[in-house]
């Protein structure tokens, strides 16, 4: 039967392709098309009857040769439509022709009519206008059936808004008209006997001669019954048990209709089992597919149709809405969907569509909501394309919120069939009436009536599967061969799923968080609250379902059981959505993919408030090609904007985040005992909240989510959501925090030490997003108060060393000379003209007869200064806290908002003011300026910025005074004694190194505490050191090697450079050989050059690879060479350097090797992110050091052994050789840097962060190390680092270029990581290395020229420990030829960094460069010092080179 239907859709397109090629032949003038165009009308609709049949979806308006391929009706439109010349003459010729031709003109408009669903109607109609008004004249006048014909081609018209609009007046004759025309067919079909009706019914019947055989006598009647019963459908009760009648009763259908129930209109019962099982389909095919579809002749039914169609796209116009008010446009409707009046299905589901269109009035909803519209939409056949198309009416009920609370106050069983209904549409085979119902119930959760009857009809499992059974989520078939539609079917579903399950589980959210609340007021006798109508909709802001997450998270029980979440898990609905986020972020092309995304997310961030979705987030997910992944790591991927740049994904990736690490540690019902029979696994089930939170804790340590968070709090892009993002990232910083481990991680990190962190409080990043920004600074503030152990105080300036100097400052106890306190009275009451008052003062006071003595000024402020209202000068300010408060107030002169005191007279103290402290404002006083010691770069600042240090506060000053602004109570307890006391605390919190216990404070002369310096302390001059060896061997006292270290290595001469002989080539590596008598250097060719180090000349050349050597290594002892490279194979390779240069092994995949440490008879390698390590003879491969659970993915990982050879350390993963399995894996800061050993052994350094190899703690965070490549000296006590320009990585290049120290190498005191000196040399640097004896250092210097197409290069040799003087520039300057190479020379720079004795301070650099609070603060202890160590600086630049060296000798 198959094959013969095959063979007639075939012989059928053979015969339009025939008809055509006649057209073609006979077309010309006096030809009669009529025939040819009839037979074509006849052809297509039969073909479009057939195609019908297969009942695709009544809302799919592709071509039908896109939606099935293989029907005959695509390809009879494709062999028609693309034929140009015979489109053309029929629209512009025969549709255009005489009025006389109707009989040409009707089956033109009936051809047009067969080809609209592959026509493209805006060609056809809107550039040819003079048809669609040709199209009006024929619908308004014209005789049947070119009447209907016209009507149904201004239909497809129509749904052009732009003929729509250029038609208004059209229509609005046009549409009364039409719908007079109805209620006229109307009344002929009710003409229709019934006794005819059921002739129809009962011939039908008897066209099936067996259909009574096996029946009893009483069949027949029970067949009249069934269709002569006209009582409606009996309703299903609210469990559902309809549900299971019609399951039980249904025969085998087609696969279209396997799912769903089935009810005739024509009975008042279900179909059973027993009865009219024979003939079901039969039955059920007119209601489920509808009648045959022909034109020619034209029945009732389809004029009807053709009008509906018409009405259609003009009913979504309010200006029209009138017209279907007046004319009873919905008793039109209703009578077509109800088929117990209406056989024609086709006609009910036309009728449908209007209604949507209708419905899409809010006045019109309401209107047919009241006349019972809901009732009879349920009573629609299903399954059936009217079903489909009650689908959309429902939808777009829903849209109106006014219009679903009616919907919700209809009786209880109404509501319960709608439920049924909408959830029989989930599994319909139509995907428009999946995708409908999906949409309904996520505009319906809202409304609590629907979604408790929705739970009780296991709705969320279908709802779920609509999703979980899409081919498109399914990891299994991710590589099926899927077309473009399919495919983006799926994405529109997963889309409609994901938004319906979020709107769902925040109602569900909220429902449980107003049952703790009324648990929790109804325990504290609090006042009852006010719930919401069921039949209301519930709204939810972003602000109330984050409180309800933290309510859920605070009071709910750890193992409370929560029903949608719990049957959600178990469905598998935590693992799909993080794999349907995985996979989605990489859907291309897409504009629904931030939504799904995001949506997925919500319903994440919901159900991580159970403790066992947190479990599930910890652990790996599959993924497509068997990839797993860690849940925790997809989430942070997502937060991260490198894989989506969506704002919204990242916040919801981050809530996800924050409810998993930020729920309190003890959770109601964690510390109930239970006893647990079962399996031990059983029993280990069972956790308490804190091991939740610590399993968590340490799912995002190892997945690197530290390193995102710090990321997002400096994140400025996009600037609109920068703030919020900020704010989420603080928070979940916060819950991290609570570790003890994270807690001394984040102490470390320069975002606290350095005072980044206060930074990023002052202000926000737009200026609108204000509210946001006081989210981030609370937080902020309650992640420094975690971590340093106490209060903040509202402080935005405060680092975590200023916290530890202010509680020093709090704990000294003041005391002073109360005479010079009189004296300054007394020389007060003088200078105002009181004479008799200081006399008498004077006498009882038994005060000296002199005045206070003048004070000496330096340049510069101090406390004595006259205040002015320059923001640079800070003025002499008082700050008095509440009589239980003691601290110290920092600011600039004028911030604050406080009043700058009148000029006082030069040398004489300036006026002393009191400046209350209020708790409600940001604003805090300025602190007094030291007298005769310039203060820190940091108080320097504008007058509206602000840094208070408040040391400590009672719990019982009153926050109700602060934030009225009542000062009564404060002022009563401000005294003279409280005054002065103030004013020298905060002197001595100026003071660098302020110390507990101190001598009695002088008024008259400024304070400041001893530096820390011993008497056997080495002087930072040269000179004062090389004299004091004598007297403290070997380096001159304390800390001398690590001066002089500083000393040799901010000195560097270049003394010879090495060229390439060939021009184009550059060099891209450099390393020393073991005897010191030739520099190897490695070219872009590939190549292995030797150069002479004392003449410069190439003593030799070996091709080693084809691509540009980035790594070289000789042995120590000189035979072996190791080389690696960017590309080609071998990457890497092992060669002998005996007599003859020869390759013993290359390695493939590696591209990096090195050499063990110790006895260098092994060899590492690195291939991404696995370790290789190689016997050095034979090169077999002994070990494969790699784990996917604890990779770190460093972009430019380089496996390096340990001084003894016992550990490696790669990928940021510390492992151990003898046993082959990992130690520890080392939180991840930066995306690039894997770190490396120091030589002395105890630390590791990765990237900027120096970790503790015993206890695994950070030590230090040396930020100068940032990207930096680096190498030790030979001696391991001095660093070399440079950020390295070979980078194949165009985002690494670049961000290399825009490092301030892109074209320099600095140097660092290995022993405690201080700065030593910048040695700018205004070109690339590829690499560097140092020599054996660490007297010179080779650095490859490259320069672009000619516009960039070509390099300059060029390997420098820089002597160590020397200046260049004026001779030495000048004898380079006569041999250098060229003279890029004289600017080369001329462009050296040193900078020396703070901590040197050039300077005799740990300063700023001299171009301005901003380093570390604790080295500002150091400017102020040594500043003093200046004068003294210049001119020792002085006659150290004239001390003999032959002593430095013999001192630098010394210090190894």
């Amino acid at each position: 039967m198959i094959m013969a239907s095959s063979g007639n859709a075939l012989d059928s397109v053979a015969e339009v392709t025939s008809l055509l090629e006649t057209w073609e032949r006979e077309n010309g003038s006096g030809f009669d098309p009529v025939p040819i165009l009839d037979r074509l009308c006849q052809l297509l609709e039969k073909e479009t009857d057939a195609y019908y049949r297969v009942d695709p979806d009544p809302f799919d308006d592709r071509h039908p040769g896109r939606a099935d391929p293989n029907c005959a009706l695509g390809h009879m439109l494709k062999a028609v439509l693309k034929n140009s010349n015979f489109m053309e003459k029929v629209v512009s010729n025969y549709a255009m022709s005489g009025s006389e031709q109707v009989s040409q003109h009707s089956v033109v408009c009936r051809l047009l009519y067969n080809l609209l669903p592959g026509l493209e109607t805006t060609v056809v109609f809107q550039e040819n206008e003079s048809v669609v008004a040709k199209l009006f004249s024929w619908s308004e006048t014209a005789e049947e059936p070119l009447r209907s014909y016209a009507t149904g081609l201004l239909a497809g018209a129509m749904e052009s808004q732009d003929i729509a609009a250029n038609f208004k007046d059209h229509n609005a004759v046009l549409v009364p008209l039409m719908l007079q025309r109805l209620h006229g067919l109307l009344k002929e079909n009710k003409n229709t006997t019934v006794a005819q009706k059921e002739r129809e019914r009962l011939d039908t019947l008897t066209e099936r001669p067996f259909a009574n055989i096996g029946k009893s006598s009483s069949s027949s009647s029970a067949v009249e019954s069934c269709v002569n019963e006209t009582v409606a459908p009996e309703r299903e009760n609210i469990e559902g048990e309809g549900d299971e009648e019609r399951k039980a009763g249904l025969t085998q259908l087609p696969s279209s209709l396997s799912v769903g129930a089935f009810t005739s209109p024509f009975k008042s019962k279900r179909f059973e089992m027993g009865e009219c099982s024979s003939s079901s389909w039969a039955e059920m095919e007119p209601f489920v597919i509808g009648s045959s579809y022909t034109l020619d002749p034209l029945s009732k039914e389809m004029q009807q149709r053709l009008i509906l169609q018409y009405l259609t796209p003009v009913g979504e116009y309010q200006e029209l809405l009138g017209f279907m008010f007046e004319h009873k446009a919905l008793d039109l409707i209703f009578h077509y969907i109800n088929l117990r009046e209406n056989r024609d299905v086709r006609l009910a589901f036309d009728a449908l569509k209007f209604l949507a269109a209708l419905l899409c009035h809010k006045k019109f909803a309401i209107e047919f909501i009241n006349l019972g519209g809901v009732q009879r939409l349920l009573a629609v056949h299903r399954p059936s394309v009217a079903a489909t198309g009650v689908s959309l009416c429902l939808y777009y009920l829903a849209y109106f919120e006014d219009a679903m609370e009616r919907v919700c106050l209809l009786p209880q069983h109404v509501l319960s069939d709608l439920v049924s209904f909408v959830l029989w549409l989930l599994e319909c085979s139509h995907e428009s009436g999946r995708c409908h119902a999906t949409m309904f119930f996520g505009l319906s959760f809202p409304f609590k009536v629907i979604l408790e009857l929705f739970d009780m009809k296991d709705g969320l499992r279908k709802l779920f599967n609509v999703m979980s059974t899409l081919p498109i989520v399914n990891i299994e078939l991710q590589d099926a061969d899927l077309n473009e539609d399919v495919v983006f079917t799926n994405r529109q579903a997963c889309r409609h799923v994901t938004v319906a399950l979020k709107k769902y589980f925040e109602v569900h959210l909220a429902i449980k968080a107003d049952h703790i609340r009324r648990n929790h007021l109804r325990n504290e006798g609090g006042m009852p609250m006010i719930e919401i109508p069921p039949y209301k909709a519930a709204k939810f802001p972003a602000e109330v379902i984050q409180e309800n997450m933290e309510i859920l998270l605070e009071y709910m029980p750890l193992r409370m059981y929560w029903e949608p979440v719990s049957e959600f898990h178990k469905l598998g609905g935590v693992q799909l959505l993080l794999q349907l986020v995985a996979m989605a972020s990489e859907w291309s092309y897409y504009t629904g993919k931030a939504e799904t995304i995001r949506s997925a997310l919500d319903v994440l961030g919901v159900c991580a408030t159970v403790p066992k979705v947190q479990f599930k987030l910890a652990e790996a997910i599959p993924l497509p090609e068997d990839v797993s992944s860690p849940a925790v790591s997809i989430l942070f991927g997502l937060a991260d904007s490198d894989i989506l740049p969506e704002p919204e994904v990242q916040k919801s990736a981050l809530h996800v985040i924050i409810n998993c690490v930020c729920g309190p540690p003890v959770r109601l019902g964690s510390n109930v005992a239970r006893y647990v029979s079962g399996s031990a696994k059983k029993k280990t089930a069972i956790k308490t909240g804190a091991d939740v939170l610590v399993k968590m804790w340490e799912c995002v340590r190892s997945n690197n989510g530290i390193m995102v968070l710090l990321k997002l709090l400096t994140i400025k892009v996009p600037i609109t959501e920068a703030d919020s993002i900020r704010a989420l990232a603080c928070k979940a910083l916060v819950g991290m925090s609570r570790s003890e481990t994270m807690k001394q991680i984040i102490s470390k990190l320069p975002l606290f030490n350095n005072g980044q962190l206060q930074q990023l409080m002052k202000e926000p990043v737009l200026q609108d997003k204000r509210l946001e920004h006081v989210k981030f600074c609370k937080y902020a503030k309650e992640l420094i108060e975690r971590v340093s152990g106490r209060s903040s105080n509202h402080n935005i300036d405060i680092s975590l060393d200023r916290i530890r100097k202010a509680d020093i400052v709090a704990q000294t106890k003041i005391l002073y000379n109360e005479k010079e306190l009189l004296q300054l009275i007394h020389d007060h009451l003088v200078s105002q003209g009181l004479t008799e008052t200081a006399g008498s003062l004077q006498k009882e006071a038994s005060l000296p007869r002199c005045s206070t003595p003048p004070v000496v000024h330096p340049e510069g402020a101090h406390i004595y200064a006259t205040p002015t209202t320059s923001g640079k000068t800070l003025g002499r300010q008082l700050s008095v806290p509440g009589p239980s408060t003691s601290g110290v107030s920092i600011s600039s002169g004028a911030g604050g908002g406080a009043r700058a005191p009148p000029p006082s007279t030069p040398g004489t103290p300036g006026q002393i003011k009191v400046n209350i402290i209020s708790s409600k404002t940001n604003n805090f006083s300025p602190v007094i300026n030291n007298n005769r010691f310039p203060v820190s770069r940091t108080c320097q600042k504008p007058e509206n910025s602000h840094l208070a240090v408040q040391t400590h506060s009672s719990p019982t000053t009153s926050r109700h005074d602060f934030r009225h602004g009542s000062l009564t109570h404060i002022e009563k307890e401000v005294s003279l004694d409280k005054i002065v006391t103030e004013y020298l605390r905060e002197q001595h919190a100026l003071c660098p190194n302020p110390v507990v216990t101190c001598p009695s404070f002088s008024l008259l002369k400024p304070h400041r505490c001893p530096d820390p310096r011993r008497r056997s302390t080495a002087p930072t001059s040269i000179t004062a050191r090389l004299h004091r060896r004598e007297i403290l061997p070997p380096y001159g006292g304390i800390e001398g090697a690590k001066l002089t270290r500083k000393h040799v290595y901010s000195k560097f001469r270049p003394v010879r450079s090495y060229r390439d002989n060939e021009e184009d080539d550059c060099f891209s590596c450099c390393a020393f050989s073991n005897g010191q008598d030739y520099l190897m250097l490695g070219t872009y060719a590939g190549e292995l050059k030797l150069f002479n180090i004392q003449t410069a000349e190439e003593a030799g050349s070996y091709v080693c690879h084809s691509s540009p050597l980035t790594h070289l290594e000789q042995s120590r002892d000189g035979g072996l060479m190791l080389t690696s490279s960017s590309w080609g194979r071998p990457l890497s390779a092992l060669w002998k350097m005996d007599n003859i240069f020869d390759m013993m092994h290359g390695f493939e995949e590696d591209h990096y090797l090195e050499f063990c440490k110790q006895s260098q008879d092994k060899i590492i390698g690195t291939k991404d992110e696995t370790a290789h390590i190689y016997d050095i003879n034979t090169g077999t491969l002994l070990m494969t050091l790699f784990d996917q659970d604890k990779a770190n993915n460093y972009t430019r990982n380089r496996a390096t052994f340990n001084s003894t050879d016992d550990l490696v350390l790669n990928d940021g993963v510390l492992w151990d050789i003898a046993s082959g399995k990992p130690i520890h894996k080392f939180d991840k800061f930066n995306p690039h840097i894997s770190g490396v050993f120091h030589p002395m052994g105890l630390e590791i350094i990765i990237n900027s962060e120096v970790w503790d190899l015993r206890t695994f703690h950070l030590l230090h965070t040396v930020p100068a190390l940032d990207q930096c490549v680096i190498r030790f000296n030979t001696a391991g006590d001095i660093i070399y680092g440079a950020i390295h320009q070979l980078e194949e990585d165009e985002e690494l290049a670049e961000n290399t270029i825009k490092s301030p120290y892109g074209s320099s190498f600095r140097t660092f005191d290995a022993t405690d990581y201080s700065n030593i000196a910048t040695i700018d040399v205004k070109k690339d640097i590829f690499d560097l290395c140092g020599d054996n004896s660490d007297s010179f250092l080779a650095v490859i210097e490259n320069q672009k020229i000619d516009d960039g197409l070509s390099e300059e290069s060029c390997c420098r040799l820089y002597e160590v420990g020397r200046l260049r003087d004026e001779e030495d520039q000048e004898e380079e300057d006569e041999d250098d030829d060229s003279q890029l190479d004289d600017d080369a020379e001329d462009n050296v720079d040193m900078e020396f960094e703070p901590g040197s004795e050039e300077d005799g301070s740990e300063a700023e650099e001299e171009d301005g460069r901003e380093d570390n609070e604790e080295e500002e603060d150091n400017e102020e202890e040594e500043l003093f010092e200046m004068d003294s160590d210049n001119n020792d600086d002085d006659s150290d630049a004239s001390f003999d080179d032959d002593v430095l060296f013999e001192l630098s000798s010394d210090a190894y």
